[in-house]
């Protein structure tokens, strides 16, 4: 790899990262924030309604991905990713200094879901932006084990969340740590801004001639990878959330672990996660991608209820096997995400059409996820509800993954009919 091939996995890699701490935080910290936030309320309802805040970007990721899409495919990719930074640096400040319902009432979770519908209208230019960045930049026989690579910095920014809210829940310092761990955000956040700022792409970059005039009608031409991303995109982020959100308020509803303890087994096998996520880019640089994803995909459908069902008053031992299966069937679907998104559209469309279509498929399908499972478990008392929705996605991106199989198939075969 030449240097400046390795530059651009250093800063895509470093800007995805503090994305997805600044994000994380938010989800690891909600059994602690729960109280405050929501302190007239009991545990479970109280949490019920921090996890709603989760979802909140639903309109706002779209509209990152429309303002930073027309940015990426116009101005260049360099320049979006450059503003995606620059402004979760300064939301993630914000929220370090925001009130709790303490001191402002109703007010404070009106001003954390603001925070989080910022913080998703940045990172909708910035996830997707970042890999698509990456992967123009580098050989397409390197994808897959890039895309996995990349990917692992998603699972780097969660590892780094984790541990920070485990430590100020080992330390008993949650009532004024988290505003620290936001802070932490803020400053690592601008710093990758800085290093982003001097890098220059590779060759000529790839600029579209005004794509927002043409929008709707790039959108109705790209309807069919943008609706197969949008699945696939909710079902990964589902995968995500049951097994790096929901899993550490529900364990300890469920079991006699407690919450800190549930963190400190986050914390711990967010490594295994991280160094699984190349693993997996390198099997799919050796297999199909397409029957990599679909294997995962099936795999949830078939044994997200007996994992969880064996949850249910299960010791330390279970409670980490169960874990590392979750995030494993997760990691697979995921790895080679990105190359599998990529090689379905132009690259003149491609910033937009992806984080599009990642938007609508991580907020409206995946976003909701934990907070509807937790609901399913409180209406029917069933830990096997906790799976439904998660199983729907999953046979609904088994179908998608396997259509876009056939497509790819096709087009292939008509050009090596030419």
């Amino acid at each position: 790899m030449s240097t400046a091939s390795r530059g651009h996995l250093i800063t895509a890699y470093l800007g995805n990262l503090f994305e997805h701490y600044d994000t994380a935080l938010f989800g690891f910290l909600s059994p602690f924030l729960a109280p405050h936030i929501f302190p007239d309320h009991d545990p479970i309802t109280a949490l019920i309604l921090t996890y709603a805040i989760i979802p909140i970007g639903m309109l706002a990721r779209p509209l990152g991905s429309l303002v930073f899409g027309y940015i990426g495919d116009v101005y260049g990719r360099k320049q979006a990713l450059f503003l995606t930074l620059a402004g979760m640096s300064l939301v993630s400040g914000c929220i370090a200094f925001s009130p709790t319902y303490a001191q402002v009432g109703l007010l404070s979770p009106i001003i954390f879901s603001l925070g989080r519908a910022l913080q998703n209208f940045l990172a909708a230019g910035e996830t997707m932006g970042g890999a698509i960045f990456l992967l123009e930049n580098s050989a397409p026989k390197k994808h897959d084990f890039l895309s996995g690579l990349y990917s692992s910095s998603t699972l780097g920014g969660h590892l780094l969340a984790s541990l920070g809210v485990f430590l100020i829940g080992y330390f008993n310092v949650t009532a004024s740590g988290w505003r620290v761990l936001y802070l932490c955000g803020c400053i690592t956040a601008l710093f990758g801004c800085l290093i982003r700022r001097s890098l220059a792409p590779i060759g000529t970059p790839i600029k579209a001639t005004n794509p927002l005039a043409n929008l709707k009608s790039i959108f109705w031409t790209c309807k069919k990878p943008l609706f197969t991303i949008m699945i696939a995109s909710g079902f990964a982020h589902a995968n995500y959330a049951v097994a790096l959100v929901l899993m550490n308020g529900f364990i300890p509803l469920i079991s006699p672990l407690t919450k800190t303890e549930v963190m400190k087994i986050n914390t711990y096998l967010l490594i295994l996660d991280l160094l699984a996520l190349p693993f997996f880019g390198w099997v799919a640089s050796k297999v199909p991608r397409e029957k990599l994803m679909l294997t995962a995909s099936i795999g949830v459908a078939l044994f997200a209820t007996p994992l969880l069902l064996s949850l249910e008053g299960a010791s330390l031992t279970s409670v980490i096997g169960v874990r590392i299966a979750l995030v494993l069937l997760g990691v697979a679907f995921f790895a080679p995400f990105h190359a599998w998104a990529q090689q379905l559209l132009e690259p003149k469309y491609r910033y937009a059409v992806i984080s599009m279509g990642y938007a609508l498929g991580s907020q409206l399908l995946g976003g909701p996820t934990a907070a509807f499972a937790l609901w399913c478990f409180q209406k029917t008392g069933m830990v096997a509800s906790v799976a439904w929705y998660w199983m729907a996605l999953a046979m609904a991106s088994s179908i998608a993954i396997a259509l876009s199989m056939r497509a790819t198939q096709s087009a292939k075969m008509a050009k090596e009919s030419q």
